[in-house]
Parts: C-alpha cells; structure tokens; sequence
C-alpha cells in the first residue's frame, strides 16, 4: 500500500483541540499521507498552531486563506490535493492510529471508492483521552461491511446505516471518483450530508469498517450543534433536497420525511429551552410549512400528531420529548460502558 492519502483538515478557532487532531494523524500505522490544514481565518491562535505543526513534520501544510465557511476550506483542500485517495477530517476529532490503513486496505480489497467507519461521540472534556484508552492489541483482521452502490444508497437513507453516512468526517474517498464534486459553499450546515449523497449518486460502492475508530466530539461550537435561523435553515434544504431526490423511492422517501419532522421538533425544543423567541418563531412557521408539504403526508399518524404536539402543544409535548431524551440517554451509558477499554 503505497497511495498518497490527502487529508483535509479545515481549521476556524479550534485552538484547543487542533494539537490532539494532528497527533492523531501523525501517529497513524500507514505513513504516505499529506496533512492538509486550511486555516480558515481563525480569529485565536489556530493559524500559529498550525504553523508550528508544519515546522516539525514535512508532511504537514498550511494553506491560510479569508474566512469563508467550512465548505469552501475543504473545496480549497480539495484543488490542492495531491493524492490517489482524500480523507476528511474535522479539526475538533480525532482517530485510531489504524484507520487510515485499515480504511485504505478494504478499499483496495474490495474495489469500494468511499470507506468509512463508526463514530465514537465524546464530550469536549473526557475524564480520559480517547487516544489514551485505546486498546493496543486492536487485531489487524478487519471486520466491514462491503455494499455496492445501490445497497449503499437505500442504507444511507434508512436507520439501518445510514447515520454512518451522513457527516463527512472519517470518509476516505478515492479522489479519481470524486470528479469535479465539490462542498455546496452556500450552506453553513448539512452541506457534508449532501456531498456524501452525490459521491453515491455518482455510483459510488461503499465499505462500512464496524469500529469505533473516529473520534467525533461534541461541543457548542459544532456546526451541526448550531443553534441560529441560517444554520436552521440549512439544515432543513438538506433534508428537503435529498427527499426530493429520492422521492419516487417508497422507503428512502418515507426516513426524510421523518428525519425533517423528527429534527424540526429537536431544534424547536432546544430553542424554547434555550429562550431564543426568534428562532422558536421561525421553526413554528418551518413545521407549518413542513406540514403543508406531500412529504408529511407520508409519516404516520402517530408521527404527524407528535409534530403538531410539538408546535402547537408545546407543554405537552415536553414531557414525551424529555422521557425519550431520557431513554436515549440510557441506552447510550449502557453501550459506552460497554466500549472496549472504557471500563476504569
């Protein structure tokens, strides 16, 4: 195995994790790669940082650019790579030493042009590192998932895998398939949804490796955690043009009218507890919206009285939402005290 991987790391104000995201890059087991940080017009000390990595590994460039969203840094990550394979990764994660050569290896294996693998979420604080708690003797005997490209599409809108799918983070991709496909620069959120969507409208086969392998950490300053009318916005053009893509399409049509319902009422719950009226205004007159569409006609009624619950019923519908919240919550702790080598 001796493909060039670009990397692509877009860099906005992510000072205090950007040391641990590149050492989980320098670390990895496979050596051919080329670090790409595009320092995105952070306003702390990111771009500093990044020149200080550059410094002490060749492998490691800056490419600083005017801030212009995430979307354009990874375009601009994307003209200046150089290798056979691109992998994304965002500056506030992390990964497993192996992952690139594992991810490299199925693809080859199997002819797959995307791989990707399952996410571990963590917190912005862990009482441990998650590269600290990693199991050493991880075996090099992969277990994956191979799928061709129309099993890939249907899983991608379903429950069954598709959450592995959505975000661009950890997808390793190989750049001769990519053509000219590039981020949708006019979104601040979902765009990684649908760019992962057009790499298998392109006909893409895909390969799942089922580890635990990238480290996805959650904190306020996500742009999927977002909480503002455009991000809002945003979100809800991904959900509404992957639908109209797949509409004709019983079952895919069906999750993205449920996803759009579903994260309406997440957003509008977080926005009531977080006192933001103006957002809460306009989520209220989105699920209006929502509810006038042919896409809501395809949830079931149980579904459909849950949304106009949400909106119209707001104290009644909390407690439902926060008793759901509160079993997720639940079946979350039991599977990370599960996790391999998370049992101090």
């Amino acid at each position: 195995m001796t493909d060039l991987i670009s990397i692509i790391v877009p860099v906005y104000n992510t000072e205090a994790y950007l040391p641990r995201c590149v050492r989980s890059v320098l670390d990895q087991t496979y050596p051919s790669f080329e670090l790409l940080l595009i320092d995105d017009g952070s306003q702390d000390g990111s771009r500093e940082v990044c020149q200080a990595l550059c410094r002490e590994d060749s492998r490691v460039r800056l490419l600083s650019r005017p801030h212009q969203g995430v979307s354009a840094a990874r375009n601009a990550g994307l003209e200046a790579a150089r290798g056979t394979y691109v992998f994304f990764l965002d500056s506030d994660d992390a990964m497993h030493p192996r992952l690139l050569e594992a991810l490299l290896e199925l693809c080859q294996a199997t002819g797959a042009a995307l791989a990707t693998e399952v996410y571990r979420h963590v917190e912005a604080v862990e009482p441990r590192d998650f590269l600290d708690c990693l199991n050493e003797e991880d075996s090099r005997r992969w277990e994956y998932t191979y799928m061709d490209n129309q099993e890939a599409l249907r899983q991608f809108s379903s429950r069954e895998n598709g959450y592995n799918f959505h975000g661009i983070g950890g997808k390793l991709v190989r750049r001769e398939a990519l053509g000219a496909l590039r981020f949708d620069e006019t979104l601040g959120n979902g765009e990684d949804t649908i760019f992962v969507y057009r790499l298998l409208e392109r006909g893409m086969d895909a390969v799942i490796l089922w580890e635990e392998w990238y480290a996805y950490r959650k904190h306020g300053t996500n742009a999927s955690q977002s909480m503002s009318v455009a991000s809002c916005a945003d979100s809800h053009r991904c959900w509404a043009y992957i639908w109209e893509r797949e509409k004709d399409r019983p079952a895919s049509a069906a999750f993205w009218a449920q996803v759009a319902s579903a994260q309406l009422r997440r957003l509008y719950v977080r926005s009531r507890q977080g006192g933001r009226r103006e957002l809460s205004a306009y989520l209220r007159r989105l699920a209006r919206e929502e509810a006038a569409t042919d896409r809501f006609r395809l949830l079931s009624r149980r579904e459909r009285w849950k949304h106009y619950l949400a909106f119209w019923c707001y104290p009644l519908y909390l407690p439902m939402h926060r008793f759901s919240t509160w079993q997720w919550q639940r079946r979350e702790q039991a599977r990370r005290r599960e996790e391999r080598g998370w049992n101090g």
